[in-house]
């Protein structure tokens, strides 16, 4: 066995996966299963998912736990101060090693993945929204990631034009596009029912309709448009918010792009983003996420060891987009 062996593990509210490496950056397992986030599915969850994912990577590693040099953890609903303290005693139970451990918010994987240096900042915009960022001295911020006083990814879009469509419902606001849109994508026959589903609390996937959002912009509908170029500020004024708070406004860094609505190429969300990042931030240079985040958790795991990760962050990089490539989907998930 290679020496100095790293466990990176990105835990998400849908996905956990796992990547053993060594402190070369060769990557030697992968493992996947489902969501980590605590919040979704309890700490008892947490760990079994955890659990599964390292089983898998450190099996097809041949690797035991105690042979670890280091363990990162990058998950989802580490949102608070409080909240590695809380996730910590199961994690112990994991016994994975004596060495160092990192308990971070799952956003700080995406940007050690994305960023071309230790440095930089993340906007993600998918589902919901978080921006976070570290500086040359290693000082971390980041946004709160639940939707007040932040951009909201999808579900922002959502509200936005929810709230558009009750005041056409209302008599208070123009007409929009966006009614016809949600009453399709809901299979709702009129607005009233489509609010009576919305106050009763049914299940309605939020994501799902920010591509409605799109599509309205895209054929001039005004509200929609001014929805999209708002979301797009929002974001973009965390960036510039969280570069401040770092000292890098006026900083080179590279700004990691992740998540459906950046990635979806929205024209008029991605307009007002750049434009704002650009007023104040011009020297972020936009870097779209391609590696897996897991890639990103390991590449923490080597520097807790003292392990140059900008050197070796191309060859994890690619080695766990392969490794992934090459696991079977499982029911429900896109490649």
């Amino acid at each position: 066995m290679p020496d100095r062996v790293v466990l990176g593990v990105d835990g998400g509210g849908t996905k956990t996966d796992a990547l053993v490496i060594d402190g070369h950056g060769r990557v030697l397992g992968y493992g996947a299963s489902g969501g980590a986030n605590w919040e979704g599915v309890g700490l008892d969850g947490m760990a079994r998912s955890i659990r599964e994912a390292v089983d898998r990577a450190m099996g097809s590693a041949a690797v035991r736990g105690d042979q670890l040099a280091a363990t990162a953890f990058a998950l989802a609903g580490i949102d608070w101060p409080s909240d590695p303290d809380r996730v910590a005693p199961s994690l112990d139970m994991l016994a994975l090693g004596g060495g160092p451990r990192s308990i971070v918010n799952d956003s700080f994987a995406a940007l050690r993945a994305g960023s071309t240096a230790s440095h930089g900042i993340v906007s993600i915009a998918g589902t919901g929204g978080v921006t976070a960022g570290r500086n040359r001295a290693g000082q971390v911020e980041r946004t709160m990631g639940i939707g007040i006083g932040e951009g909201n990814g999808a579900s922002g879009l959502f509200d936005m034009a929810v709230q558009a469509i009750g005041h056409v419902h209302n008599g208070t606001g123009p007409h929009t596009m966006l009614t016809e849109e949600f009453l399709s994508e809901s299979g709702c026959a009129t607005t009233t029912e489509l609010f009576e589903t919305l106050s009763r609390k049914w299940t309605l996937a939020t994501g799902e309709y920010a591509p409605a959002v799109i599509r309205c912009a895209a054929a001039g509908d005004q509200i929609a448009l001014d929805i999209c170029r708002r979301s797009g500020r929002t974001h973009g004024r965390d960036v510039v918010g969280i570069a401040r708070r770092l000292g890098l406004a006026d900083d080179t860094f590279d700004l990691v792009l992740a998540g459906g609505i950046h990635v979806s190429l929205a024209a008029h969300f991605t307009a007002a983003f750049h434009e704002t990042v650009g007023d104040g931030a011009p020297g972020a240079r936009p870097v779209r996420l391609a590696a897996p985040p897991a890639s990103g958790a390991a590449l923490l795991a080597l520097e807790l060891i003292g392990v140059d990760a900008d050197s070796v962050r191309a060859m994890v990089n690619e080695g766990a987009a392969a490794a992934r490539a090459a696991q079977p989907l499982t029911t429900g998930e896109s490649p």
